[in-house]
């Protein structure tokens, strides 16, 4: 018989039936193989036996660790381990997780990759569809996207995730700084074809940037859309310079409006997506940047027209999304 644990229904008839018949307590504890205290207490309270809750194990948390564990949790800067070893809790690593999970302020989330966009950011996202959602595919085939893209040596920049109190805000993942081991690449895309991939050496400015245009960009259209297309960048401080704007009149290139934090709505960042996964397939990683550089112009070479014929077709797609969502993001 397992130690300390209560009585059935039958030892329970068994001991009544003894006791009636005028048997001792010893008696009958011998005879159930049970001790004389586990008899004595339920003769003294048939009715109420197995009633009271066994106190059990005391807790190893306090109630003080409790609250230190939330407080550290709410910063949303560590991870359940770290908690545990930081601030030397009884318990572990799982078990925090669990309290964490069973709490209704916290949720296990990965960290936004873009900033939250505010109502000024939605309402200006809405007037920009508006006007493109009537664009047909013709339109965006005329469309010539464009990004740049940091590539890691030891692999793609990855995802967050942490401990998120819902009373704050989402925390943003912040990607590792451009430095010796990767590559600032520059691309562009339109429904036509592909740009010639540059590599941006050092720190960049408005006349580096004009020099990569010149580069690419140029002969791209001159090739593919006879120098009558519309170009796509983002609002980066050397995009949108006094220097580069004069550039874009001088070359005659009409250079398209952009609503502020909407990477959903620029196609390029799929390829990248799509070129990433080609470059670090398999979890390949590289040595030094010319492996690197030749893999990923290797890659780039590789992605086929359909697939670019594709990401511009969703365009439709993602104006009509974020017009019904009233400017949100979209799911692309």
């Amino acid at each position: 018989m397992p130690r300390n644990s209560g009585l059935s229904e039958n030892e329970k008839g068994k001991i009544s039936a003894f006791h009636l018949s005028g048997k001792s307590v010893s008696y009958i504890a011998k005879q159930l193989s049970r001790s004389r205290t586990v008899v004595s207490n339920f003769l003294k309270d048939p009715e109420g036996y197995g009633a009271k809750k066994r106190p059990g194990r005391p807790p190893k948390m306090t109630n003080t660790a409790k609250r230190r564990l939330f407080r550290e949790a709410s910063k949303g800067q560590s991870s359940s381990r770290e908690m545990q070893q930081s601030l030397e809790l009884p318990v572990t690593a799982r078990r925090i997780r669990q309290m964490l999970n069973k709490s209704p302020n916290f949720v296990y989330r990965r960290r936004k990759t873009t900033p939250a966009l505010t109502v000024r950011h939605k309402q200006v996202r809405v007037e920009w569809v508006k006007e493109k959602v009537t664009w047909t595919k013709q339109n965006w085939e005329n469309v010539v996207f464009s990004d740049e893209k940091k590539f890691n040596l030891d692999g793609p920049d990855g995802t967050q995730c942490y401990w998120h109190d819902l009373r704050k805000e989402e925390q943003l993942f912040s990607k590792r700084p451009f430095g010796g081991g990767s590559l600032m690449i520059w691309g562009a895309f339109s429904a036509a074809g592909k740009a010639e991939l540059v590599v941006m050496e050092g720190r960049q400015n408005s006349q580096r940037y004009i020099d990569v245009l010149e580069k690419s960009l140029l002969p791209f259209l001159s090739v593919t859309h006879n120098n009558n297309a519309t170009f796509q960048q983002d609002n980066a401080a050397i995009h949108t310079s006094r220097v580069t704007k004069n550039w874009f009149q001088e070359k005659n290139i009409q250079v398209m409006d952009w609503p502020a934090k909407s990477p959903d709505l620029n196609p390029i960042e799929n390829l990248w997506g799509i070129l990433s996964r080609m470059v670090y397939h398999n979890g390949r990683q590289f040595l030094d940047r010319e492996s690197l550089k030749t893999s990923i112009k290797h890659c780039w070479d590789e992605i086929s027209t359909e697939t670019l014929q594709n990401l511009i077709g969703s365009m439709q797609t993602r104006c009509t999304e974020v017009l019904q969502s009233k400017g949100c993001s979209c799911k692309y």
